[in-house]
């Protein structure tokens, strides 16, 4: 019996080699596409992650302001009416004695705790916020710290934020407070300038000609807690899908610009 010819040789190895390729592009293609579903599962793995952290983050911020608002009222009504109370009480008793002068001191220091706590109370939760907007608040708060502070801050109007919502504008408010309260605190400044506004995005940005500070060793810090409280204001910049970008060296003051998409 002959073997196999020249040419089914040929062809044995032609078709075996054809099968072989055939063999390893389906094993390639199938590889692909399982890596492809492979990451595209992890990419909506880490979606429904940061949809749950930012949800979450938004629920604690949440309920910080709640706490700020209710806090706030006790303040202003519960202890501020009594202190008030008070207050008119000594004026009545000064009337009838002999000797009003000798109440003058305590008037005074109940003057300025009755100040304090006015303070305290509109730092929690600003009413000017409710009732004229956001850059009225702010413009309010950069006035408020430049006579408690005894700083120049000085406040550059933009395009009013009107329609933001207002759980956004207070989210801008309170990274604006802390920035803000962070410039007259800590870098030693002799000027504090914030720019309010924008017309295709919305800014906030902060200047100052003080001292700065590294940024890496104040997030580090910030996020145990410690420092400018930068970590919160990154949080709150990540819940309002801005930008935060930072300019700071030490000796040379620093900006701090939150961008935001309107």
């Amino acid at each position: 019996m002959a073997g196999p010819s020249e040419y089914q040789v040929a062809l044995i190895i032609i078709v075996g080699t054809v099968a072989m390729l055939l063999l390893s592009s389906a094993i390639v293609l199938f590889m692909v596409i399982y890596q492809k579903k492979m990451f595209q599962e992890q990419v909506k793995r880490q979606q429904l992650e940061l949809g749950y952290q930012q949800k979450l983050m938004e629920a604690v911020l949440e309920s910080q302001e709640n706490e700020r608002r209710r806090l706030a009222g006790d303040l202003h009504d519960s202890i501020g009416g009594m202190l008030s109370t008070i207050r008119v009480g000594l004026t009545s008793i000064s009337r009838q004695i002999d000797h009003p002068e000798i109440i003058n001191q305590p008037k005074q220091m109940l003057d300025e705790t009755i100040s304090s706590v006015r303070s305290l109370s509109l730092d929690l939760m600003p009413p000017t916020l409710d009732r004229f907007g956001l850059t009225f608040a702010i413009k309010e708060l950069c006035e408020r710290l430049q006579v408690s502070a005894h700083v120049p801050v000085v406040f550059h109007e933009g395009e009013e934020a009107r329609n933001l919502p207002r759980s956004t504008q207070l989210m801008i408010f309170r990274v604006a407070q802390e920035l803000i309260n962070n410039a007259v605190k800590h870098s030693n400044a002799s000027a504090i300038n914030v720019t309010l506004g924008g017309t295709n995005q919305f800014e906030l940005i902060v200047e100052d000609n003080g001292s700065g500070f590294d940024v890496e060793s104040v997030r580090q810090h910030s996020s145990k807690g410690n420092g400018l409280g930068l970590y919160n204001i990154e949080n709150r910049a990540r819940v309002l899908n801005a930008t935060l970008q930072i300019e700071a060296s030490k000796k040379k003051g620093s900006k701090i610009t939150m961008t935001m998409p309107l």
